[in-house]
Formats: structure tokens, C-alpha cells, sequence
């Protein structure tokens, strides 16, 4: 099979399930501001965020692990369940203390058994669901997704509109569908517990598993900084309902994060199995700079309607999110760069600690940024700081791989991506009808600029293949 083919199939096979399933969760966001208040969906929103960090502590990351040995060539991949089992048991018992821990903070007081439950089972699912990516088995993974987000959609229906159980019908939602989720990973992985525990723990390969999980927890603590404390701190500054249109302003910018998931799911597998190729760095450059293209495409579309879409999405005590979605939009192109180059170096050479490393270099003005913009600027200085995060990351990640892996693009279609995406953001804060016609005509001359090399790269393909 053809390298861009094979891309192109494991990337559609991810679309399945991650866009599907981010669709549904987006279209649930009405139904969540129709009946929270945004003083308590800013709540939701803080503590599903403590949730999604929690998660990956107890089980000490080893979801990422889980996906990196499988896709060895020579993995045993029953004694890697077996060690798994035995870190999330271990997991399980040591994150108790969130119960006693969770009264400390008076924004999660009474919610202790929940934020232990759904840390732990949420974790648990991407654990299995990395299992199904790790054996190669994108199909499944991407059903498991959809079949993940099909029970929050029906509990949360079931919870809040007709239970009216509020946050807790919220976090009971997200608790059953990952019970679920992980029930079905056992069945279509033919996982069979008692089997796989009669393996054993072989200690040496629990130690290479361990050194490469554990070194990206505080990379993933570094992520949770830029993608989530500016969360907390418009919280704490600003007020709980200030969170809550924050949290709007991410869902559409958040549709871009999942195309950046997708792709970068399928990139992964591509990654390491070009990583012996001859020509690898070249086609790398190359899928960097269509993508880089496309992205920032997708991205002018999605400014030409976000003002009409947010106005029939959300509440109108929301509306005034789109503000800042944006700028969260820029800083998302930047983010899928980032990724790229991540998947493409780190990943494949199990490098965590330059992964850690990248994520301490954004993390850090991340935190500097929200601490003296949003007493300035408000909600905007949030939304800039992260931006301007996700940019020093992808930029060090270039520099920091740059000896070992060089990329190796046009530097006039990169610079006139990334000009006419800074450009359409600025134009999107025109009054209405003028910032859409503005719009379209950088779409336009996005499209007439690239047409001859998205052209040439398909023409080239097919004659290497040929």
C-alpha cells in the first residue's frame, strides 16, 4: 500500500470515530447551557478539566505507553496488558485520596467519589481504546469512540433533561458511557483478564513502559497548563460565569483540535513505519507543509460562519463567546503544527523527555501571559495567552529537532499561511457583514495561491507509485 494512501485510510478510519464522536459532543454543548446556568457550567467545566488531568496521574499515563509498545514490531502485547492491569490496579487503590483530598477545594467539595469514579474510568477507556490503536486496529478504535459518545449524548439527556440531576447527572453521564467503553475494548480485544494476569508482570518491560509514561506526565500536566489553567484562573478572577463563556469559546476552535487528533492518530502510524525510510525526512516536509495549508483553509472557513453559528448554537447569554474563539482558532493552527512535529520525532524515537521539555517552553509564559492579561484584558487575555503558547511550542519544537530531523519546506507558502491566518483573525472582529466578505476574499486568495501545489503533490504521488 502506498505511504499517502495508507495515510489517507488511517486517517478517515479515526475520522469516524473521533469527528463523529466531537460532533455529537458539540452539538450537546445547547443542551448543556439550555439547562445549566453559566455560573454552574463553568463549574462542570473546572472540575471535568481536574477530571481529564486526574485521570492520566492515577494511571500513571499508561495509556501512551500502551499504544507505543504495541505498535512494535516485536511487542508481546499480553505481558503489556499484564502490566497495565497491574498499574491500574495499583492506580485505582492509591486514588482513593482524591475522596479526603477533594474536600480542600471548596469548588469540589461533595464531589469527591465522583471526580475519583470519573477520573479513574476515563482513564481506564483511553487505556483500552490506545490498546485498539496499539494492535493496529483503527476500525474498532473509532467504534469504540462513537460508541463512547453515543452514551454521554443518551445519559446526559437521560441525567439532566429528564432526571434534572444537574452537575452530578453530568458527571454520572461521563461515568456510565466509560464504563461502557471499556467493556466493549474487552470484548472486540479479545482481552481476557484472567488469561492475560496469569502472564505475570515481566519487570523489565514494566520499566521501559513506566520510564516512557511516567516522563510524559508532567508533559501532559504541562499541556493541562496551557489548555486548562487559563480555565482556572478567569475562574478565580474573573468569576465562574466568565469560565462558562470561555468554555464556549472552545467548542468551535475545538472542532479544529479534533481534525488535528484525527490526523495526527494516522500520522503516528506513518511516523514510525517510515522511520527506517531513505526519503523520510522529505516526506515528512512535505505532508508538514500541505498540512500546514490546509489547516489554515479550514480554519478561514470555519471564521466566515462563526458568528452566524454561534448565534443559532448556544444561548444568547452565551453568545458573546465568539470573541474569543478566534484566537483560540490561531492558537489551534499553531497547535497542529506543534503536534506534527511531535508525532513525527518524539513519538517515534519514545523521546518523552523532549516531549516534557516542549511542553515546560510553552507552559511557562502560558502562566505568566494569564497572569497579566486577564486582570488587563479579561476572557481576551486568556484566549492570547494560550495562542501565543501554542506558538512558542511548535517554534521550539522545530529548532529542538531541527539537527536530528530537519523539515524542509517552502518558506513562501508557509509564511503566507500563517500571514493569512493571522490576517483572519484580526478581519473577524469587523462588524457583520463586512468581517465575512472580508473573509472571503483571503479564502479566495488562499485558494488560487495553493492550487498548483496541492495539484503537483497529488500528480507527483501518483507517478512515484506508478
Amino acid at each position: 500500500m502506498g505511504r499517502f494512501k495508507y495515510l489517507m485510510k488511517n486517517t478517515l478510519l479515526f475520522a469516524l470515530g473521533s469527528f463523529g464522536s466531537r460532533i455529537v459532543v458539540f452539538l450537546l454543548v445547547p443542551l448543556y447551557t439550555g439547562v445549566l446556568l453559566p455560573e454552574e457550567y463553568g463549574t462542570v467545566d473546572l472540575l471535568f478539566t481536574l477530571c481529564t488531568i486526574l485521570g492520566p496521574i492515577i494511571t500513571l499515563n499508561i495509556s501512551e505507553g500502551v499504544m507505543r509498545f504495541c505498535l512494535d514490531k516485536d511487542a508481546d502485547r499480553e505481558k503489556i496488558l499484564a502490566n497495565t492491569f497491574f498499574i491500574i490496579l495499583f492506580g485505582a487503590v492509591i486514588g482513593m485520596l482524591l475522596v479526603p483530598i477533594s474536600r480542600l477545594c471548596s469548588i469540589s467539595v461533595g464531589y469527591g467519589v465522583l471526580l475519583y469514579s470519573c477520573s479513574l474510568f476515563i482513564a481506564c477507556a483511553q487505556v483500552f481504546l490506545y490498546y485498539l490503536r496499539g494492535i493496529e486496529k483503527p476500525f474498532l478504535y473509532s467504534v469504540g469512540c462513537i460508541i463512547q459518545t453515543f452514551f454521554i449524548a443518551f445519559f446526559s439527556i437521560l441525567f439532566l433533561v429528564i432526571l434534572k440531576w444537574g452537575i452530578r447527572g453530568y458527571f454520572r453521564a461521563y461515568l456510565c458511557a466509560n464504563m461502557i467503553t471499556c467493556l466493549y475494548c474487552m470484548i472486540v480485544g479479545e482481552i481476557k483478564i484472567i488469561d492475560i494476569c496469569k502472564k505475570g508482570i515481566d519487570k523489565s518491560l514494566l520499566n521501559s513502559m513506566l520510564k516512557y509514561s511516567i516522563a510524559l506526565i508532567p508533559n501532559t500536566f504541562m499541556w493541562w497548563i496551557m489548555n486548562a489553567s487559563d480555565r482556572v484562573m478567569v475562574s478565580t478572577m474573573i468569576g465562574t460565569a466568565a469560565n462558562g463563556l470561555y468554555s464556549v469559546s472552545y467548542k468551535i476552535p475545538g472542532l479544529v483540535s479534533v481534525c488535528n487528533t484525527i490526523f495526527n492518530q494516522a500520522w503516528s502510524y506513518s511516523a514510525i513505519k517510515e522511520s527506517d525510510s531513505q526519503d523520510r525526512v522529505e516526506y515528512a516536509s512535505r505532508v508538514f507543509e500541505i498540512l500546514a495549508i490546509f489547516s489554515a483553509t479550514v480554519s478561514i472557513i470555519i471564521l466566515i460562519f462563526l458568528k452566524p453559528v454561534m448565534r443559532m448554537y448556544v444561548q444568547e447569554s452565551y453568545y458573546m463567546a465568539w470573541k474569543y474563539s478566534p484566537i483560540l482558532l490561531l492558537g489551534n493552527y499553531f497547535l497542529i503544527l506543534g503536534s506534527f512535529v511531535g508525532s513525527t520525532t518524539y513519538t517515534v524515537d519514545k523521546n518523552s523527555v523532549g516531549m516534557l521539555k516542549s511542553g515546560v517552553v510553552g507552559a511557562i509564559p502560558n502562566i505568566i501571559l494569564n497572569a497579566i492579561l486577564i486582570p488587563i484584558i479579561g476572557i481576551s487575555g486568556a484566549a492570547i495567552a494560550t495562542c501565543i503558547s501554542y506558538f512558542i511550542v511548535t517554534a521550539y519544537r522545530i529548532y529542538d529537532t531541527y539537527n536530528d530531523f530537519p523539515l524542509r519546506w517552502s518558506s513562501v507558502n508557509i509564511n503566507i499561511a500563517h500571514i493569512t491566518m493571522i490576517v483572519a483573525t484580526l478581519l473577524c472582529y469587523l462588524a457583520e457583514p463586512y468581517s465575512e466578505i472580508a473573509l472571503l476574499f483571503v479564502l479566495f486568495f488562499v485558494f488560487f495561491h495553493y492550487r498548483r501545489l496541492l495539484l503537483n503533490s497529488i500528480v507527483k504521488e501518483l507517478l512515484r507509485k506508478r
